[in-house]
């Protein structure tokens, strides 16, 4: 294992000591105020070690208007930052931190990708596309990328309340964070103010991917615990149920009535 590359989102600060026994000393803190899908966030003041902030929701006025203020008077343990909006491009393009974009499900091929490292040191690639098409990217890409390499995976999120309305609707006790089944998939759904995160309920294992060059490793700690976390750079996914998600599986589909042109 490349713990040294190795960049985690924290859930507990008394996670941090343990993870930098392992050798990790690159953390990534869910933003208060600024996520969605993730229960346990943090004040930049409560950010007690170097650290990257972690930024995963659409802001909109109000938002980028607060996290302006907030960019504008980082302490010097603030290394980083990783986010969503691109938005957020324009508020931090004269600080000097290192900027990780991560589109969910954009950043899947190499010429989308060298535009937006025009703007930003790394990005995150997405879990959407193949081990085959994660290997072409690295290879044509003009700086290092960042790999998901292990953690839930989001779906989708609405900014909506979803599992408030649908509580309030049926008169039933609000269940929150959920697991909800369609028949074909299930998923983990979590709801905060500012809306409802759908993950993908099996954790995706992309742990091989630490065998390629990359930039960063990263690990979306949420809803795993530490002792879990443990296992898992140890070697060991016993009680975790995974997934290789899309390294071996393409999601071309030719559609029915159509042509070879």
């Amino acid at each position: 294992m490349k713990n040294n590359k190795i960049l985690i989102t924290i859930n507990n600060l008394e996670d941090i000591n343990k993870l930098k026994e392992l050798g990790i000393t690159k953390f990534a803190f869910p933003l208060k105020g600024f996520c969605v899908g993730i229960p346990n966030t943090f004040l930049v003041p409560e950010i007690p070690c170097d650290g990257y902030l972690y930024i995963n929701r659409i802001l909109d006025n109000d938002g980028v208007d607060k996290l302006r203020k907030i960019l504008n008077n980082l302490p010097e343990n603030i290394k980083g930052i990783i986010f969503d909006d691109l938005g957020i491009l324009e508020l931090i393009k004269d600080l000097k931190i290192e900027k990780i974009l991560y589109l969910t499900h954009f950043n899947t091929n190499s010429k989308s990708v060298n535009i937006y490292l025009d703007f930003v040191d790394s990005v995150i690639l997405s879990t959407d596309i193949t081990k085959e098409e994660i290997e072409n990217i690295i290879s044509n890409t003009k700086k290092e990328i960042t790999l998901f390499t292990f953690g839930y995976t989001g779906v989708m999120y609405s900014r909506r309340l979803l599992l408030d309305n649908y509580s309030k609707f049926y008169n039933i006790e609000k269940e929150n964070p959920i697991v909800i089944d369609n028949s074909d998939h299930k998923f983990i759904v979590y709801e905060n103010e500012f809306g409802t995160y759908f993950y993908h309920e099996k954790v995706f294992d992309g742990l091989e991917l630490m065998r390629l060059d990359a930039k960063y490793y990263f690990v979306n700690s949420v809803f795993l615990n530490i002792n879990q976390i443990i296992g898992v750079l140890n070697g060991n996914l016993d009680g975790i149920d995974s997934d290789k998600g899309f390294l071996y599986t393409e999601t071309i589909y030719k559609l029915k009535g159509g042509t070879d042109d």
